[in-house]
């Protein structure tokens, strides 16, 4: 259950991240670098949520299957 909340919470501050630089990018018109550090912490949030599914996946606290 606690590895579906760190996963969600990731998820979440992904989104965050992502409207706070659409956020900056229409309201500074382009003439600040808000953007920019907002869009590095999304991508650096993406990583890590693919780092902690590939440990989950290892650990065994989540079952990956095929599609049939």
């Amino acid at each position: 259950m606690l590895f579906k909340i760190i996963v969600i919470g990731l998820l979440g501050f992904i989104l965050l991240s992502l409207s706070a630089a659409l956020f900056s990018m229409v309201k500074d018109k382009g003439q600040s670098d808000r953007t920019v550090k907002a869009l590095t912490i999304r991508i650096a949030l993406s990583i890590g949520l693919i780092i902690v599914l590939g440990v989950g996946a290892q650990l065994g606290l989540i079952q990956p299957h095929g599609v049939y």
